[in-house]
């Protein structure tokens, strides 16, 4: 596709052209989030928020994968920026959740105003999340996961309550269409001492991926998300703007370019798999009990599918200017 042919489909999405077009309800999407090692979760709160101020996604809630004590109220905090201060979040309770290190979390909670508590007051993830999809029409929802996998695992095995007669696997084959899940790299990643979403909580991606009842397309990281970096031109917005604080703390004290991994996975969920991407159906993702995996294509599993890839002929600088765009997106109060 050419690049004013590219322009103009990103002009008619930003003025809410395409749903007409397209004849479709723009996705509703649950964002599921470590917010914590890395900055990339930052940069993907901000396009949702700038997708949703567009019409073009419903954010029904933000939930948190990790136990790090901080990483609700940054998340919170984020949304409290971009004027939607109120929208459900939740954390893993109990047994659940890996805690990992945060250069960003507990800075952004004390810097920006927000109003989510601390510790075992913030809401029970699971419960939030059958409290939202109870009330969601069937076949409605994508869930979009950049953290671990815990919850969803949780989420799956939680049972019948006062908020639904379904228990989580059917609740989930009722109302989520879509998972659409950052997860590793393709189509192979068997070195457990690489980064990567599936690792920190191995056996929660296993169970998950396993009873996953609907889709779920992975995408990719490595190379892939190295090449679509972006986060450098956050210094060209104000400097109370939060996201653009979280790169400012992750590299000690100045905005730089980091991989587009999780910014990648909010494109899929909001605009789909076709163009740009290059979109892998056959096969099946088979997830070993350390959290490596390996794209197989000796079975097929209709529910499986990745992205990895530009499209032949996509020129990533056209993507990374649509990922800059939003990331680089204002509310309306700014």
């Amino acid at each position: 596709m050419c690049r004013s042919l590219w322009m103009l489909l990103c002009l008619m999405v930003s003025l809410g052209l395409m749903d007409s077009v397209l004849g479709q309800t723009p996705p509703k999407i649950i964002f599921d989030t470590d917010m914590d090692s890395d900055c990339d979760d930052g940069a993907a709160l901000a396009m949702l928020h700038a997708l949703a101020d567009r019409g073009e996604i419903e954010l029904l809630g933000t939930m948190i994968s990790a136990k790090h004590p901080w990483s609700a109220a940054c998340t919170d905090a984020i949304n409290t920026y971009f004027g939607r201060p109120d929208l459900p979040l939740g954390v893993p309770k109990q047994k659940a959740g890996i805690q990992q290190g945060s250069t960003y979390a507990e800075r952004i909670a004390q810097e920006f105003p927000h109003d989510c508590p601390i510790g075992e007051q913030v809401p029970d993830a699971i419960t939030q999340y059958r409290k939202i999809l109870a009330s969601q029409a069937d076949g409605s929802v994508t869930i979009l996961t950049v953290g671990d996998i815990t919850n969803l695992r949780y989420l799956i095995e939680s049972e019948r309550d006062a908020i639904s007669s379904l228990d989580g696997r059917q609740l989930v084959k009722a109302k989520v269409a879509h998972w659409v899940c950052m997860g590793s790299r393709y189509p192979a990643d068997l070195d457990p001492s690489k980064w990567g979403n599936f690792k920190p909580d191995a056996e929660s991606t296993v169970k998950a991926v396993e009873a996953w009842p609907t889709k779920i397309t992975f995408t990719g990281g490595g190379r892939f998300a190295q090449m679509l970096s972006t986060g450098k031109r956050l210094d060209e917005v104000p400097a109370d703007n939060p996201v653009r604080r979280v790169y400012e703390l992750y590299f000690g004290g100045k905005v730089k370019n980091r991989h587009s991994a999780d910014q990648i996975t909010v494109m899929v969920a909001a605009r789909g798999t076709g163009h740009p991407w290059k979109l892998i159906t056959q096969g099946h993702n088979h997830i070993f009990a350390n959290g490596t995996h390996q794209w197989r294509t000796d079975t097929n599993d209709p529910n499986h599918q990745y992205i990895s890839a530009l499209a032949e002929g996509v020129d990533p600088a056209e993507v990374i200017d649509s990922i800059d765009e939003l990331i680089l997106h204002l509310p309306k109060s700014k």
